[in-house]
């Protein structure tokens, strides 16, 4: 539920066509959608979706001009997402039942008969699982994050998501040459708060040459080199950006003090959610050596400042208006909100996306060991 999703897959091109030959048509029919909006992204699910589908009685139809091989995101309102991959010209059917998005079969080239089987091998373990994703889902939209955490950390969880990544491994390692095995080791193993690089490198060893050098290949091999520079011990990258006075803000204005910084928008309710746990925590700690930068992703200036101000953000507030084409979230490798880097006086990284009962604790340990009164 954290991650919503992640920068890293081929990019979804849509052009004005009006070639019938040049477009992916989509349709869908599933038991007990009823009536409901689905959101489509392509290439990056970070910001606003490229579109929206509209189920009438369980039923829709898609259809987008595209000019070349195309992977498609179909997000549902519990947050379930089915995959599809299509070219131009291809003919796509979903179909399946309401209770099991997540196990929707999707038909029109080898590519989706290939996940499909790769759905059909964890089939049971997700629908043993039913009862306990449909509680995180309720828990993390109404900000039970100590709800969600406890879901999340459950031995039934662990067990089933690590079954799940088993199979992944699996199907990637007997599918060397499928984009459907980037797309397992990018879901399963890539977009973890804190990724296995270890088990991520043995997985990629095990694809061949070809498939390695795809733009989708690329850019995961690009976001792994930008995190593992950015592991605890690391220098922090240094930067400048203006806050709402148009004064520059770098790491050295917060020299000698640990620094927090959250990555957040206004447009990305869990970053706005984690807001407020984040000043709760900033005004326990602030009478130490202890700075905040609140880094968003905004657009929108007015937006940006409106959000700050009904927030209450606390620390320091800044915004350079490119979302997720900023060259300091790429520096710092942010591929999804909320997100957050903990830096030393040191300029040194000494945490990554720290939830708020992990970030309270390291700041404890950290004040204590330097004898600084909480």
């Amino acid at each position: 539920m954290r991650k919503i999703s992640i920068a890293i897959t081929l990019m979804l091109c849509l052009f004005s066509c009006t070639n019938k030959n040049k477009r992916i048509v989509i349709k869908g029919d599933i038991d007990g959608l009823k009536n409901e909006m689905i959101l489509v992204y392509g290439a990056e699910k970070n910001g606003d979706a490229l579109d929206t589908i509209f189920a009438k009685d369980g039923e829709f139809i898609y259809k987008a001009p595209v000019d070349t091989f195309t992977q498609v995101t179909l997000l549902f309102k519990n947050m379930e997402e089915c995959v599809v991959f299509a070219d131009k010209g291809d003919k796509i059917k979903i179909s399946g039942d309401v209770s099991s998005l997540d196990l929707l079969e999707v038909s029109g080239n080898d590519l989706n008969e290939e996940m499909n089987d790769f759905k059909k091998s964890i089939t049971d373990i997700s629908k043993s699982t039913s009862k306990l994703k449909k509680e995180l889902y309720t828990s993390y939209t109404s900000g039970n994050q100590n709800k969600y955490n406890t879901l999340l950390q459950s031995p039934e969880y662990t067990k089933a998501t690590k079954e799940i990544k088993e199979k992944a491994a699996a199907f990637i390692r007997s599918h060397t040459s499928s984009l459907v095995s980037v797309y397992l080791l990018d879901k399963y193993f890539v977009q973890e708060t804190n990724p296995d690089f270890a088990k991520i490198k043995g997985l990629i060893t095990a694809l061949n040459g070809n498939i390695k050098n795809t733009p989708y290949m690329q850019q995961i091999m690009k976001y792994l080199n930008s995190v593992e520079t950015l592991k605890e011990g690391k220098q922090a990258p240094s930067f400048s950006l203006l806050n709402s006075k148009k004064e520059p803000v770098s790491l050295y204005k917060f020299k000698d003090k640990y620094l927090l910084i959250n990555f957040w928008a206004s447009w990305n309710s869990s970053s706005r959610e984690e807001n407020s746990r984040i000043n709760r925590i900033y005004k326990r700690f602030n009478k130490n050596h202890f700075a905040l930068l609140g880094i968003s992703l905004d657009t929108d200036k007015m937006k940006w400042q409106d959000a700050v101000k009904r927030d209450s953000l606390s620390g320091e507030q800044v915004c350079d208006f490119n979302s997720w084409s900023s060259s300091v979230i790429q520096q710092y490798g942010i591929e999804s909100l909320p997100a957050n880097i903990l830096i030393d006086p040191r300029g040194a990284i000494v945490g990554r996306n720290l939830e708020e009962k992990d970030l309270i604790k390291k700041l404890e340990e950290l004040f204590i060991e330097n004898k600084t009164t909480n």
